[in-house]
C-alpha cells in the first residue's frame, strides 16, 4: 500500500487553493461556451434571463463552496485520520463530480421543472457535464503539480551534484599528508543516506538545517555571506548523527545551532527562533520540542 501513497504536492495546502480556484473558472467558462451551443432543456444556466441567472449564480456559488470544505476536509483527513492512496483520491474526486452534478439535476428537476425529459436522463446529463467541467481542470492541475514537483526533485538533485563537486573538502591537506576531518573536534561532518561522507562545515559556521523532502538543506555562513548545502538523507538520521551537539532538533523540519540563536519570540502562542546574524528566516518551534530548546536557551 506504501509504493501507492498519494505524493504530499496533490493535498498541499497551496496546491488545493489553486486547484478549486482552477477549476471553478474553467467550469464557468466551459458553461458560458456550451450552455448558448446547447439546444438540451436541462441547460437552464443564464445571464440574461433573471431568474435564471438567480439559480445560476446560487447554484455556482454553492458548488464553489461544496468544493472548499470538501477539500479542507480532504487535507484534514489526510493529516490526522487516513493515509490517502491514489484510490482514495480518485474516489473523492468522482464523489465530489458526482455530488455537484446531482445537486444541478435536483435544481432541473424540482425548481426549473424541466419537463419533457426523464429524471434518469436529467441526472446522467447533469452528471456527464459536471464531469467534462471538473474532472478536466482536476486532471490538468494535477499533472502540473506533478511536473513542477518533479522540476523541484530535479533541481535539489542539481545542486547536490553541484554542491559535491564544489566541496570536495571533506579533507585536510597539510605537508603534503591527507589528515581526516574527524580528527578536528570543532567540525560537524553530514553524510548522505548511504552513510557516505558529503560536506563538512565549522560548528560554529552552522545556523539551521531544514528538511526537504528526502533532502536536507545545511544553512552555513562563510566568507561570501550566508550558504547551504543540499544533501539526499532524511532528517531524523541527520537528528541522531548531531546528538551531543549544540544542534538541536525544534521543529519537524528544522534543526537549529543553539550557539547561534539570539532570541527565541513568543507570537500567537508560538515560538520562533531570530539568529545572530541577519539575513535569515526565522524558524518556527513546535510544541513538541518548545520546551527542550527554551530550556537549552535559558542555560546558556
Amino acid at each position: 500500500m506504501t509504493k501507492h501513497k498519494l505524493p504530499k504536492y496533490l493535498i498541499s495546502p497551496n496546491n488545493l487553493v489553486v486547484q478549486v480556484a482552477i477549476s471553478v473558472l474553467f467550469a464557468i467558462a466551459f458553461l458560458a461556451i456550451y450552455v448558448p451551443m446547447s439546444n438540451s432543456r436541462t441547460t437552464w444556466f443564464s445571464v440574461i434571463d433573471e431568474s435564471r441567472l438567480i439559480y445560476t449564480v446560487v447554484f455556482i456559488l454553492s458548488s464553489t463552496i461544496f468544493l472548499i470544505l470538501s477539500r479542507i476536509m480532504m487535507y484534514y483527513t489526510s493529516k490526522r485520520l487516513i493515509t490517502f492512496t491514489y484510490l482514495i483520491y480518485i474516489i473523492w474526486n468522482l464523489l465530489e463530480i458526482g455530488l455537484i452534478g446531482t445537486y444541478h439535476a435536483f435544481i432541473s428537476i424540482n425548481i426549473m421543472n424541466v419537463e419533457g425529459v426523464s429524471h434518469g436522463i436529467i441526472i446522467g446529463k447533469s452528471i456527464l457535464i459536471t464531469t467534462i467541467a471538473l474532472g478536466f481542470p482536476f486532471i490538468v492541475t494535477d499533472l502540473s503539480f506533478a511536473i513542477i514537483d518533479s522540476r523541484r526533485v530535479l533541481s535539489i538533485a542539481k545542486k547536490v551534484i553541484q554542491a559535491n563537486s564544489a566541496n570536495n573538502a571533506n579533507r585536510v591537506k597539510t605537508k603534503g599528508n591527507t589528515v581526516n576531518v574527524e580528527e578536528t573536534p570543532d567540525l560537524i561532518n553530514f553524510s548522505d543516506y548511504t552513510g557516505a561522507l558529503k560536506f563538512t562545515v565549522k560548528l560554529t559556521d552552522i545556523y539551521y538545517i531544514k528538511a526537504e523532502g528526502n533532502y536536507v538543506n545545511v544553512f552555513y555562513h562563510n566568507k561570501d555571506g550566508f550558504s547551504s548545502f543540499v544533501l539526499r538523507n532524511k532528517i531524523q538520521a541527520i537528528e541522531d548523527s548531531l546528538v551531543g551537539t549544540p544542534l538541536m532538533r525544534c521543529h519537524r523540519t528544522y534543526i537549529v545551532n543553539t550557539n547561534n540563536i539570539k532570541l527565541i519570540r513568543n507570537e500567537d502562542d508560538s515560538y520562533y527562533i531570530d539568529f545572530n546574524q541577519s539575513g535569515l528566516e526565522s524558524v518556527p518551534v513546535s510544541r513538541t520540542y518548545s520546551e527542550k530548546i527554551v530550556q537549552r536557551f535559558t542555560k546558556k
